[in-house]
């Protein structure tokens, strides 16, 4: 596992907050792009998730989730979804989850001890970047720094 550092930068992010089953995320990514591009836009870029509240007694957890588009959006008094013009990380670790069969959970580990062995502090959740390859999918995992030392 090959880890870099590195800035990461997304510009007119929608996204979106909702509780699901855990194995059901997928069809809440497809629902977004989905809204995206019945209103007009398109995405400019991956589908990028971040999963909290784990309840692994229900099987449920809260998705985050962002996709950037093609221009501005006002969405004033709108509660589902949020705009953001711009998703900007100065610094952190990413990491490519390339076997979407295997645990993500043991890649976040790797992050983690990395973090630990240079000092670091990461934020958590980390950023999931689901990316379509070849019509599979890979996960590129980001993990903002937020201090050194």
């Amino acid at each position: 596992m090959k880890i870099k550092r590195a800035p990461i930068i997304f510009h007119n992010v929608i996204s979106c907050t909702k509780t699901c089953k855990i194995e059901e995320w997928h069809q809440l990514a497809r629902e977004l792009r989905n809204s995206v591009v019945s209103s007009g836009l398109y995405g400019t870029g991956p589908i990028i998730y971040r999963v909290s509240n784990l309840n692994l007694d229900v099987g449920e957890a809260d998705y985050s989730f962002y996709i950037p588009v093609n221009a501005p959006v006002e969405m004033e008094g709108n509660e589902d979804y949020h705009f953001t013009e711009t998703l900007n990380f100065t610094d952190g670790l990413l990491l490519r989850h390339a076997d979407l069969d295997e645990d993500i959970e043991e890649s976040y580990a790797v992050l983690r001890s990395c973090a630990e062995s240079y000092q670091l502090t990461l934020e958590e959740p980390f950023y999931n970047i689901y990316l379509d390859v070849y019509g599979d999918g890979i996960i590129d995992i980001f993990a903002p720094v937020i201090k050194e030392g």
